[in-house]
């Protein structure tokens, strides 16, 4: 997962349609670059304590999990969003048979 964030994060000084737009993307990015990170930390020190039970650590689990979700569904949103304005150039039919030899 933080593999898959730190590809996101690729797109950290593109041009984006607004600042919010700009700001959400790279805040989303870290979030999922972080979280998972954070899940493991959390998990081995949970497991480390041996203390699977607590209900502090299901809570701290329940809110990584659902706070990751949210970033990824709102990452999604921005790249739907961004589909809706694409420059001409993009409706421009390429003629394929000028590359074959």
């Amino acid at each position: 997962g933080a593999i898959f964030g730190g590809i996101h994060c690729l797109g950290w000084n593109v041009l984006f349609q607004g600042y919010t737009d700009k700001i959400l993307w790279r805040a989303t990015s870290l979030g999922i670059v972080f979280m998972p990170v954070s899940i493991f930390l959390l998990y081995s020190y949970v497991f480390w304590v041996n203390d699977l039970n607590n209900v502090a650590n299901i809570i701290a689990f329940l809110f990584l999990f659902f706070t990751y979700a949210v970033v990824r569904i709102i990452l999604i949103g921005l790249m739907l969003k961004s589909l809706r304005s694409l420059p001409s150039g993009v409706y421009d039919t390429v003629a394929w048979t000028k590359f074959i030899p």
